[in-house]
């Protein structure tokens, strides 16, 4: 999808009829959504920065999708009767590459949280800090988004 991006120039769209060129629905999906989130990376080279920048971004589409999909349901009048809790826990998948990639030796994935809450139905409770501890502070912007 990045690349696709980037490749757009100044294009937010693909020509009316016409798809991005990837031949994935939801591919073409994130691309129509990510594009205007990346307009700080055009023109620069792709680099670790500009991956950590985008995968940022496609975080907080992935969360403002789900967040909007709870609030939803959590709103309705009679979605506390049966449910106590929900837990959410966001994060990441970091890939290291299998084997040898671009000069580089692979490495087992592994996942990043970046946000653990607890919502009933009195509220939120944020138990990231109870659960990882003081983990790097990469993860407090999305563990200050707000329950609604």
């Amino acid at each position: 999808a990045y690349k696709a991006i980037m490749a757009q120039g100044d294009s937010k769209e693909a020509p009316e009829g016409k798809t991005l060129g990837t031949k994935d629905f939801q591919e073409e999906y994130i691309i129509s959504q990510l594009s205007d989130r990346l307009d700080a990376l055009k023109g620069q080279e792709p680099s670790n920065e500009s991956i950590t920048y985008v995968t940022n971004k496609m975080y907080d589409l992935v969360w403002e999708m789900l967040r909007s999909e709870i609030n939803t349901f959590t709103a309705k009048p009679d979605f506390w009767d049966n449910v106590s809790e929900v837990t959410l826990l966001g994060g990441i998948v970091v890939n290291r590459g299998h084997g040898a990639m671009e000069g580089v030796s692979g490495g087992e994935d592994f996942y990043q949280p970046l946000m653990l809450k607890s919502l009933t139905k009195e509220g939120e409770n944020d138990v990231y800090g109870e659960v990882f501890g003081d983990f790097p502070a990469l993860a407090r912007p999305h563990r200050a988004a707000l329950y609604v």
